[in-house]
């Protein structure tokens, strides 16, 4: 292959998607992938959730012998030091996104790992509260980086290969929020561990260095990667690419006007982009997508410790431990299926299975709980049963097995929303504004979730309303709207 991403390639016609059946009959032989640039953005990706969720497992510990030492309120202040960061990464995500496609993608992402490493290095060295607290809302702040990363992926694929690079992008990302607790688990307080290896006094001094030390030691790597391998692929700034492992010459900023369409070069504003009505039907899915992926989350661990006269499951948490495990095994296979989904059946159509997914998964949660009732022969208490822990019957376990799945179909969603980001994005240059965007809205989104469904759980228990179920048709109804908003893309798309 001689020419990397040509002039038709950057502009990314559409008639695949204005055209795009429910059964394609003939299929499209993909465009050779990028394979290195692939693997090294996928690199990059992956050090974002493990430098998080390492600290999870010491995360409340750490805190609390903090707030001991001040004598402040462990629970009030582990809230804090989460909303922080959560607010700091979702808020910081457009900026970031608008920011790559003005510099380029490269700049972006260099400074926003390199920093990871140091935050996370530093949260290893806190010892005060407010340290902790400051720590936690700058490096959320440099988090935000996802919207540049998204659109390098987006820039190194097209059409015909992009059903093969998202859902991979994906998988990566969902490894990293494995391995990230593992190694905050693994190697916290080694001076208890291994005390013949980790006897100088700094181990002792501050228990939780090591795991931050490999964490953003794996975030340095991620950065020097993208400054010394990484090519930059926003237009205009483009030097080369590799395609099937070969490199090969691409535009540059000084031919960019004749062999890269304006629109690739010149980034458009928020709201030029937003007056785009196939645009802000995505978003809105996006928003829509994480409302209904962050209440799953919330709502079936609140179900599940639940007595079952509330409408719960009654589960203990080592059950729920191993429900959350099988679920979380389950999500890989389906998304190396991806591909071939997308490529079968199409984006648009697998997106909106996957929406519709949603509104079976919260209607099959009910149904539960109901069968959890009948497995005592009751829905009121006898002596006490449905307050304490059961093993559940194999009926139960095979409803409660199927709301889990049906979320994982759900889940396929969140590699869609970001083809579709890409796809309808009006040239590569505003890909880091488009993303940002769609991040922003599904965050937003995915923060409120939570809080509505809990409360909603609560009041619908307390009161009784529709059974203590309203909470569910309050759940239908977003899952619809998130079905509906399918039909819209489809509609300004064609």
């Amino acid at each position: 292959m001689t020419v990397a991403r040509s002039r038709s390639t950057s502009a990314r016609p559409r008639s695949h998607l204005e055209t795009e059946p429910l059964l394609p009959k003939e299929k499209v032989k993909p465009n050779p992938l990028p394979k290195a640039q692939l693997a090294v953005i996928y690199a990059i990706k992956l050090t974002l959730p493990i430098a998080y969720t390492q600290a999870l497992p010491y995360y409340n510990v750490l805190i609390g012998k903090l707030a001991a030492s001040e004598g402040a309120d462990t629970g009030y202040y582990s809230g804090v030091a989460h909303s922080v960061a959560s607010v700091a990464q979702f808020t910081s995500m457009f900026f970031w996104g608008r920011v790559s496609d003005s510099w380029g993608r490269i700049p972006v992402i260099f400074l926003g790992t390199s920093m990871s490493a140091f935050f996370t290095l530093g949260f290893g060295l806190t010892d005060s509260l407010a340290g902790l607290i400051l720590n936690r809302l700058l490096g959320g702040f440099f988090q935000g980086i996802t919207g540049a990363i998204h659109s390098v992926v987006g820039e190194l694929c097209d059409e015909t290969n992009e059903s093969i690079a998202f859902p991979l992008y994906d998988i990566v990302s969902a490894v990293g929020f494995v391995i990230g607790p593992l190694i905050g688990g693994t190697f916290e307080n080694p001076a208890k561990q291994w005390p013949d290896v980790f006897s100088h006094p700094i181990w002792e001094r501050y228990p939780y260095l090591l795991p931050c030390l490999i964490s953003s030691t794996l975030s340095l790597v991620a950065a020097l990667l993208s400054i010394f391998v990484l090519e930059e692929t926003l237009p205009g700034k483009r030097k080369r690419l590799v395609v099937d492992e070969e490199p090969v010459v691409a535009a540059t900023s000084s031919d960019a006007t004749t062999d890269i369409p304006e629109e690739d070069v010149k980034p458009h504003s928020v709201k030029q982009l937003l007056s785009i009505p196939v645009l802000r039907a995505v978003f809105a899915s996006s928003s829509a997508l994480g409302f209904a992926g962050s209440s799953f989350n919330s709502g079936f661990i609140l179900m599940a410790y639940t007595p079952l006269e509330q409408g719960g499951l009654a589960l203990s948490p080592s059950q729920i431990g191993r429900a959350l495990s099988g679920m979380g095994a389950v999500s890989i296979p389906l998304k190396l299926c991806m591909p071939v989904l997308l490529q079968r059946f199409g984006t648009l159509n697998v997106f909106d299975f996957s929406m519709l997914a949603w509104s079976a998964c919260f209607l099959s949660m009910p149904l539960a709980s109901l069968i959890a009732q009948a497995s005592i022969g009751t829905t009121t208490p006898i002596d006490g049963l449905v307050n304490k822990y059961r093993e559940g019957s194999a009926l139960e376990w095979a409803s409660v097995a199927l709301t889990l799945f049906l979320s994982r179909l759900g889940c396929l969603a969140f590699s869609i929303i970001m083809i579709l980001t890409r796809d309808h994005t009006p040239g590569h240059a505003s890909l880091g504004t488009a993303n940002g965007l769609a991040e922003l809205a599904q965050s937003l989104a995915a923060a409120v979730g939570p809080t509505v469904i809990s409360s909603l759980f609560a009041i619908s228990a307390k009161k009784h309303l529709l059974g203590g179920y309203m909470w569910v048709v309050f759940m239908l109804i977003l899952s619809g709207f998130g079905s509906w908003m399918v039909k819209q893309i489809r509609k300004y798309r064609d």
